[in-house]
């Protein structure tokens, strides 16, 4: 595959990752009630963490040679925490299947750095979805 063919993976798991970061800090706003304090105390502190790795993508889009692209996901979260969890579990697990696709193709292009940094996103991702399993009681 060529360049061309990892900057679009790349540049879609961008617009993943920042569609991530601005639904995390919608949902940590949105949520109220002290059961719940941890799930929004989670949201709130993995917004830094989504947008590392959204700044991550868009330079590896760079040195690529190609231009990072914004079209996030706009829509609105729901309004029950239950519901929020088990549609960001969802969303984790096509991270990790995102990020492990995208360490393979790297992989196969002799990008060394870049397919090690997608497995620990991938791990990451995947810690993510774990932690959100538990908030749930799983």
């Amino acid at each position: 595959m060529s360049n061309q063919a990892l900057i679009e993976k790349l540049n879609a798991q961008l617009n993943r990752e920042i569609s991530t970061f601005l639904r995390y800090m919608l949902q940590g706003a949105k949520i109220r009630g002290a059961q719940w304090e941890a799930v929004r105390d989670m949201y709130l502190s993995e917004v830094a963490d989504e947008v590392g790795h959204a700044q991550y993508l868009a330079n590896q889009i760079e040195i690529l040679g190609g231009s990072p692209t914004l079209d996030p996901d706009l829509a609105a979260p729901p309004s029950d925490v239950r519901e929020m969890l088990q549609r960001d579990i969802e969303q984790e697990g096509a991270d990790v299947r995102n990020y492990t696709e995208l360490a393979e193709l790297a992989g196969s292009q002799g990008r060394m750095a870049l397919k090690l940094k997608m497995e620990e996103q991938a791990g990451d991702e995947d810690e993510h979805r774990q932690e959100m399993g538990r908030l749930l009681g799983r």
